[in-house]
């Protein structure tokens, strides 16, 4: 039989319950849980468990999609970047740093390598001519399919002298981008150096 008082004299006494548990017990269930198997749910899980899913994956599992997506997957975008690429473009933006050297005796415009761009948030082409005496004209190209370029409507057909340099900067967001380039005078070769520099 319990035994107990209804007003206890010893303040202490009263952590004890009319079955005599002790303050201790007191962290255990009606069903005499210890405190560690407080941790685990009814189906008596283990702490390590808790990690798991009702589908009893694993913890490392739990990093994964319900698409079955590994761990390292997750650090992708749906444009499958890897987990290097996702450093470098948080961390420091993915960058496109490109020269081309070019050559023209011409007044025919001809072209420099195409900047696909489709990926892209910022583009600048910086134009050089290193010629000594010679000018040059170049005009930003720009194009949706790969194949019919046209000149930017927001920048001009630009006379860049020996020495100079000039900055394009699209106007328009477009797949494909390019620099036209000529001699500014026939039978006079104008050396330019063009820059490609952009970023995610």
């Amino acid at each position: 039989m319990a035994n107990f008082k209804v007003f206890s004299e010893v303040p202490s006494q009263l952590l004890t319950q009319v079955s005599q548990t002790t303050a201790a017990s007191l962290l255990t269930t009606a069903q005499n849980l210890t405190a560690a198997s407080l941790l685990t749910t009814a189906q008596n899980l283990t702490a390590a468990s808790l990690l798991t899913t009702a589908q009893n994956l694993t913890a490392a599992s739990l990093l994964t999609t319900a698409q079955n997506l590994t761990a390292a997957s997750l650090l992708t975008t749906a444009q499958n970047l890897t987990a290097a690429s996702l450093l470098t473009t948080l961390g420091d933006r993915t960058v496109v740093d490109l020269s081309t050297p070019v050559t023209s005796a011409v007044v025919t415009y001809a072209g420099a390598a195409t900047l696909t761009a489709i990926s892209l948030s910022e583009v600048t082409f910086t134009v050089y001519n290193a010629s000594t005496t010679a000018g040059a004209s170049a005009a930003l190209y720009l194009s949706a399919d790969g194949t019919n370029f046209s000149p930017d409507p927001t920048s001009t057909t630009q006379t860049i002298a020996a020495g100079a340099q000039y900055f394009f900067s699209p106007g328009h967001f477009v797949k494909y981008m390019e620099v036209m380039y000529a001699a500014l005078t026939a039978g006079i070769t104008a050396s330019l150096t063009i820059y490609t520099q952009a970023h995610v």
